[in-house]
């Protein structure tokens, strides 16, 4: 039986190809913000792609994907939410509609929606 993820099977592929087919290519991201906990929060896999636009790949569905659990320690590097948000600040301000939810989860909801929706991430 498939893992029911919350990503979509293109938002996998487009991280495998950018991590070149492995995770340890990718950064391990801890979640440390201070935004509302949502379903679906946690720890995230980051790698840019092709375009420089940040992939990000929820850990529980990484290690649903893959059936072996991540371990942060042989990733790229890890680092902590707040810094990735610092990092792509200016890319998110462009991206999100709303500074009182975390911007991380709507971008996963962005990156995410059925084929045929309106709007795209700049």
């Amino acid at each position: 039986m498939d893992p029911v993820l919350s990503v979509s099977y293109a938002t996998i592929a487009g991280f495998f190809e950018a991590a070149e087919g492995n995770y340890r290519n990718a950064v391990y991201v801890s979640c440390s913000c201070s935004y509302r906990r949502e379903s679906g929060c946690g720890d995230f896999l980051f790698i840019p792609g092709h375009d420089c636009r940040p992939i990000l790949l929820p850990l529980t569905d990484a290690e649903n994907f893959m059936g072996t659990r991540v371990d942060r320690t042989d990733c790229a590097c890890i680092m902590d939410s707040r810094c990735f948000i610092r990092l792509y600040s200016k890319w998110l301000d462009l991206s999100t509609t709303s500074s009182k939810d975390c911007p991380i989860q709507q971008i996963l909801h962005l990156m995410n929606r059925p084929a045929g929706c309106k709007g795209t991430l700049p």
